[in-house]
């Protein structure tokens, strides 16, 4: 993740340069999203880090949520609240527009290597795994966009457009707004107690009904406790006379082949009972 850093820094210096020398009000818009990016990075191998902390009597599953208290953090602190103050910028610009601008040449030649930068960031984040290389794939795909859309605007401006730099301005805050949505909506889902897909249901209780002495399998509960972290309860249904030594066993059984097929559960409680239940269990409050 050291090498996305460093990418973004060049980038951002490019992107600041340029607007020094140019006054756009879209390369500012750019030079802003690639901070968001080099804070969310920061704040992202700092979570890493966390996450790898074995568990505690504080967490005993282990503390891998600290990366989607991350990813929210930089969806909902810095995202969010900078496409606003963007949309004000560039709904200005469109108002009154500017009269002329300097160095528009300097200005696309700078985004434009800024873009093949970008593309790298992308490409590298591609081939790697994790809730943390997905979100700066997203950033950086969405930090092309917004490149692109500064390219457009300057080129626009120079073809006699002026009232495109802030038409580009707000381009670029709509897609920070949309790329924020979509991180706060991913990690939310897994911070609200998310249950895994009703296919992994399915496979569980598939695995479980080729096990000999299993009879069935209900009320089945399911949550993440991180990117790839499962808790699951389950009732499996075995002969009522079977002994405590025998029912030992089988759940030990029980947790090897759910695990096999699913390394994602890292947590499995097996709950023995001769009656049969609803495949799923959903807990209700009571007020």
């Amino acid at each position: 993740m050291m090498d996305i850093l460093l990418i973004y820094l060049v980038t951002m210096g490019i992107k600041a340069g340029a607007y020094y020398l140019s006054g756009y009000s879209a390369i500012l818009a750019d030079t802003l999203h690639s901070v968001v990016d080099i804070s969310m990075i920061l704040i992202l191998i700092t979570s890493e880090r966390l996450a790898r902390k074995a568990p505690d009597p504080t967490h005993p599953l282990g503390h891998e949520m600290v990366k989607n208290v991350a990813s929210l953090i930089v969806g909902v602190g810095f995202v969010t609240f900078l496409s606003f103050e963007l949309i004000k910028v560039g709904m200005t610009k469109v108002l009154n527009p500017p009269s002329s601008f300097k160095n528009t040449e300097i200005a696309i030649y700078a985004e434009l290597l800024v873009l093949l930068l970008l593309i790298l960031a992308a490409l590298i984040s591609a081939r790697r795994s994790g809730i943390l290389n997905r979100t700066l794939l997203v950033e950086s795909m969405n930090d092309s966009l917004s490149t692109l859309a500064a390219v457009v605007g300057v080129g626009l401006v120079r073809a006699g457009y002026p009232i495109f730099d802030g038409v580009a301005t707000l381009v670029i805050a709509l897609i920070i707004l949309y790329n924020s949505i979509k991180i706060v909506r991913e990690n939310a889902r897994v911070l609200l107690g998310m249950s895994p897909s009703d296919g992994f249901y399915e496979s569980v209780e598939k695995i479980c009904s080729g096990i000999k002495g299993i009879r069935g399998v209900h009320d089945m509960v399911g949550i993440y406790a991180g990117e790839n972290s499962i808790h699951l309860d389950l009732h499996v249904t075995v002969d009522g006379e079977m002994t405590v030594a025998n029912a030992d066993r089988l759940s030990e059984e029980i947790a090897d082949a759910i695990r096999q097929q699913h390394p994602e559960v890292k947590h499995i409680s097996v709950h023995f009972c001769p009656h049969e239940g609803e495949r799923r269990k959903v807990y209700e409050s009571f007020g």
